[in-house]
C-alpha cells in the first residue's frame, strides 16, 4: 500500500471513529440525528479537502473522499439531503437550542 492509500485509509478510519462518537451521542439523547449528521459532514468534508490539498502539494492524484463522507452522513442522518436543503433555504441559518 502506497503513501496516498495509507493516508486515505487513515482519514476514512478517523471519519468512522468520529461518526461512531456522534452515534453514541444520538443514542444517549445528547444530539439529534440532524445535528450529528451536520457535524460529521463538516468534519468529513474538511478531511476530504485536506487530502486534496496534500495531493496538490505532493503533485500526485488522490482519490476523492466526498462520496464516502456522504455515505457516512446518510448512515447518521437518513434525511441529511432534506436537512441540508432546509439549512440552505433558511436565512440566516442557525441552531435552535431551545430544546
Amino acid at each position: 500500500m502506497d503513501y496516498v492509500e495509507q493516508l486515505q485509509e487513515r482519514l476514512l478510519a478517523d471519519l468512522r471513529r468520529y461518526a461512531a462518537s456522534r452515534r453514541k451521542d444520538i443514542e444517549r439523547g445528547a444530539e439529534t440525528r440532524e445535528l450529528a449528521g451536520l457535524l460529521v459532514e463538516k468534519y468529513g468534508y474538511g478531511l476530504a479537502r485536506a487530502l486534496e490539498i496534500q495531493g496538490d502539494v505532493a503533485g500526485v492524484r488522490v482519490p476523492s473522499l466526498y462520496a464516502e463522507v456522504d455515505k457516512v452522513v446518510l448512515e447518521i442522518d437518513p434525511e441529511a439531503v432534506q436537512h441540508r436543503a432546509r439549512r440552505w433555504d433558511a436565512r440566516p441559518a442557525g441552531l435552535d437550542l431551545r430544546g
